[in-house]
């Protein structure tokens, strides 16, 4: 018997099943990976909310595109 219900699944943001939006979202996490690597961050706890943030930000300023990261859209998740 399979015990997943559809509302104990995590969700993403709508907009990444857009035929255009959707690479864009991929492409910003992309390059959200590739700038956080410049840096010193390692991964970690609390890694993902830094992506997520950068990402967030790289849509934002060079897309106009407000995306929702998985914090956002699963507030009762806790993410690490």
């Amino acid at each position: 018997m399979n015990e997943d219900k559809d509302d104990d699944r995590i969700v993403h943001d709508p907009i990444e099943d857009d035929p255009v939006v959707g690479p864009l979202v991929k492409q910003a996490e992309e390059e959200a990976i590739a700038d956080l690597a410049k840096g010193e961050f390692v991964l970690d706890l609390g890694y993902c909310h830094m992506l997520w943030d950068r990402q967030k930000k790289i849509l934002k300023e060079r897309y106009g595109i407000n995306w929702k990261t998985p914090s956002e859209m699963n507030p009762m998740v806790i993410f690490d």
